[in-house]
């Protein structure tokens, strides 16, 4: 049940981040947002994990590499997804990142993790659900797809990391967080600049605090497994931001949507029945 919570919770996060997120790439760029809400994670994390947990011991290096390595591939995943924001559908892009869910699952499915009929009919609920409130609707270009599929297999890789990483989840978080600053400042420095308007700094540092509350909470939710438990609730991203879109906003979710959201709490009401 832990799992679930933390899960959802790192996705509501997420979702929250993004809207702040949103709002101040608009009137920058999205690679200045990303140093940002990178810049404030590691500034954060990075002296709570030296003085809490310190330097990883001689037997914890393979599961720091892991960390370092879901670093890179985060940041890799974040570039894909916005070439396909760029050149692409919204809605088909979001769909289709929101796969990662599935992609996780089937992997450490095959890989050995045991699967009851009534956990794999949670799981394929909670995908469905992640999709269809991702969707907007009918895509008016599928230019992004490709973006969209690369970035969902790295967000995959991602969560790997995550799951196999024989290490604290202070540490990986601190590690991870550090490395996709490393690879995304020099990317931001030499096309463009990092600064942002004081009037919108309240709303990019508090996505950089919420996206690492995110970030923290994934790492633990992969520490408590099982993964695929974990990889399905912490990509409900896209179902909390249209609640929060219904809620704070006023906006109207789509028949789909709905059915995303139904789909959602099904599938994590029987999550919670059998894990």
């Amino acid at each position: 049940m832990l799992t679930i919570l933390t899960g959802l919770f790192s996705a509501l996060s997420y979702a929250t981040s993004d809207m702040f997120s949103q709002r101040v790439t608009r009137e920058t760029r999205a690679l200045t947002q990303i140093v940002w809400v990178l810049g404030i994670g590691a500034v954060i994390v990075v002296p709570v994990a030296l003085v809490l947990r310190g330097l990883p011991d001689d037997g914890e290096w393979a599961g720091a590499g892991l960390a370092a390595l879901a670093g890179v591939l985060y940041f890799g995943a974040l570039y894909f997804l916005l070439r396909g924001l760029d050149v692409g559908d919204l809605g088909l892009v979001s769909a289709l990142v929101s796969l990662q869910g599935a992609c996780l699952a089937v992997t450490v499915i095959l890989l050995g993790e045991p699967v009851t009929p009534v956990l794999a009919l949670a799981l394929v609920l909670c995908v469905a659900g992640a999709v269809l409130t991702s969707f907007e609707g009918r895509a008016g270009s599928t230019r992004g797809a490709p973006w969209a599929f690369a970035a969902g297999l790295l967000f995959t890789g991602v969560m790997l990391c995550y799951n196999y990483g024989d290490i604290d989840w202070l540490s990986q978080a601190a590690i991870s967080r550090s490395v996709s600053l490393l690879v995304a400042l020099p990317v931001a420095l030499l096309t463009g600049s990092v600064a942002v308007p004081r009037a919108l700094r309240p709303k990019a540092a508090g996505a950089g605090i919420l996206e690492l509350a995110g970030l923290a909470l994934l790492t633990i939710t992969f520490a408590l497994g099982p993964a695929t438990v974990a990889g399905v609730t912490t990509t409900q991203f896209g179902t909390f931001a249209v609640v929060l879109g219904f809620v704070l906003l006023h906006e109207r979710p789509k028949p789909n949507q709905w059915a995303g959201i139904l789909c959602t709490l099904l599938g994590v009401s029987l999550l919670a029945a059998v894990v």
